[in-house]
Order: C-alpha cells, then sequence, then structure tokens
C-alpha cells in the first residue's frame, strides 16, 4: 500500500481538470489525498465534479498558482507531495509505486515523471517530493517555485539574461542540499499523455476571439498544440462524462486541420504526425478510466 501522499494541481477549467482527476484517482487507486486549486477568474470551480478531492480557492497565502504551489508544502500533511498539471494524464497506475520506491532511498528527494527538456528541472509538470527535504533546501529560497530572471539588464539582450522557470530554481536548491532528484520522461504514454499548451491557448482564445487564435496557430507550434489538443480533450471529456456539462471550447475543428499544411510540406507532416500522437494519447486515457467511476 502506498505511503500517504497529497496530489496538487492548479487549474483554471473545470472540464480539463475533471478528466484529470479521473486518470490520477484511477492511478493511485484512491489511496492520495488530491486537492485542486482552483484559479478560474470566477472561483467556481464546482466540488462535485471532483469526488474525494479538495477543492481550494483563492485565498492571502494564494493568490494564484505560483504562490499555490508554495503553500501546498507548506501545509502538507503528508510525507509524499505531488504537482500534477491537469495537462499531463496518468495512464498506469505502475508508475506511482516505482515512484515510492525510488524515494525510500534516503538520498532521492523527488521523482520526476516528467521533466523539462532544455534544463535540468522538474519545473511542476509531474514530480513527486519528499516534503521534508524540500522545506528544508527551500528555507533559504524565499520564492520557492516562483519562475525568475536573473542579470536583469534593459542594456543587455533578454537572451543574455537568466530565465529560470517555475520549479527550476527550486530544483537546484535541493540538489545543492545534496540530494538526487530522479528527472524521467514518462509523457507519450510511457506512463503520462501530455497535451501542450492547453490552458495558454484556450484563454488566448477567450480573450481574442477565434480569428486571433487561428492567426497565432498559423506562426506557432505551440498555439496550434494548444488548438488541436483543447479539440481532442473537448471530445474525450463529451464521450466520459456525457452527463454534462460540455467541454467548453467552442472553436472550429476544420479551421484547425486547415492550419495543418498552412506552412509548406516539412510543417504539414510534422503536424500530421503531431495529430496522430494526439489520437493515441486520447484513447489511452480513454481505456485508462473506462471502467473507473467518473461520476
Amino acid at each position: 500500500m502506498m505511503p500517504a501522499l497529497t496530489i496538487f494541481t492548479s487549474t483554471v477549467y473545470g472540464d480539463l481538470a475533471r478528466i484529470w482527476h479521473a486518470c490520477v484517482a484511477r492511478a493511485t487507486s484512491g489511496t492520495a489525498r488530491i486537492e485542486v486549486f482552483d484559479d478560474s477568474p470566477r472561483q467556481d470551480l464546482p466540488e462535485a465534479a471532483f469526488p474525494g478531492a479538495t477543492v481550494l480557492r483563492r485565498s492571502p497565502a494564494r493568490r494564484d498558482f505560483h504562490e499555490a504551489y508554495n503553500d501546498a508544502l507548506a501545509r502538507a500533511a503528508t510525507p509524499l507531495l505531488a504537482f500534477v498539471d491537469t495537462d499531463v494524464l496518468s495512464v498506469s497506475g505502475a508508475v506511482w509505486p516505482d515512484a515510492v520506491k525510488e524515494l525510500a532511498r534516503p538520498e532521492v528527494a523527488a521523482v520526476s515523471f516528467v521533466s523539462r527538456s532544455k534544463t535540468e528541472s522538474h519545473g511542476t509538470f509531474a514530480v513527486v517530493m519528499k516534503v521534508d527535504a524540500y522545506r528544508a533546501a527551500l528555507a533559504s529560497l524565499p520564492g520557492g517555485f516562483f519562475p525568475a530572471i536573473e542579470k536583469l539588464d534593459p542594456a543587455l539582450p533578454q537572451e543574455r539574461w537568466a530565465w529560470h522557470d517555475t520549479g527550476d530554481l527550486a530544483t537546484r536548491a535541493v540538489v545543492a542540499a545534496g540530494y538526487e532528484i530522479r528527472l524521467l520522461n514518462l509523457d507519450h504514454d510511457k506512463g503520462f499523455a501530455r497535451f501542450d499548451g492547453i490552458t495558454l491557448s484556450r484563454r488566448a482564445a477567450e480573450w481574442m476571439g477565434a480569428d486571433a487564435l487561428a492567426t497565432m496557430s498559423r506562426r506557432s507550434d505551440y498555439f496550434w498544440h494548444g488548438y488541436v489538443g483543447n479539440l481532442a480533450l473537448r471530445d474525450l471529456h463529451d464521450r466520459l462524462f456525457s452527463d454534462g456539462p460540455r467541454y467548453a471550447f467552442a472553436f472550429s475543428r476544420a479551421r484547425a486541420l486547415a492550419l495543418t499544411a498552412s506552412r509548406g510540406p516539412r510543417v504539414a507532416q510534422e503536424r500530421l504526425r503531431y495529430l496522430l500522437r494526439l489520437k493515441a494519447q486520447a484513447r489511452a486515457v480513454a481505456r485508462f478510466v473506462k471502467s473507473f467511476p467518473t461520476r
């Protein structure tokens, strides 16, 4: 049986978090505490959509998702704490006990299921941490999991500034304290299905409209990934939760697909491969939660 574990996420969208919750509850067989931080503008995520989980609202200690990470570490009443993004979906129960075994080693402070590719950091995609080790290591790091910029100088080109994304400085502080962090890459159906650019693309579409999203998607793979990823998640959500409410992404599939070939044959081939990956990932999620009660 797994030791006491809290799994924490932050979300703007309840429908996306509902898929996430079904996956992580299935993966841990109901043995973990699950916390969902409501970072939505209206603070109206329905608690009934996340049976067995605790929905946390904004407070002076967690005004946004970055503060909520630090607050989750400060509050954790379990020896292990996991941060898992809502667009990183568990499709295997085996990886969690494996991580617990790794964390039984005193020198290991964290196991990162999904890690950054450009720098040695666990970020906050999907990582399980020893609470005591992180509290001690981050005691002298006031920002904790916040991103940061060093060498901030308007006279220098931005590429010469030192950029640290969410969780990067926390990773380095723990390693500097003498601990080992296992940086794995278990996305792409190796334990997790990862969907890219989901929240930012969706928010941009809501703020600026369908035409703006299409323009950004034509120029940027990131926004195109978010566009087609939200379409895949919309179909997945509405199959898993047929009683509603529906996944609130009212944008055209035909328009998104038309953008696939908008930048020439090489990009079109890359985007077609991405569409096949999305289809496979959605199937993996559907298979994983199929026999698990989602209501």
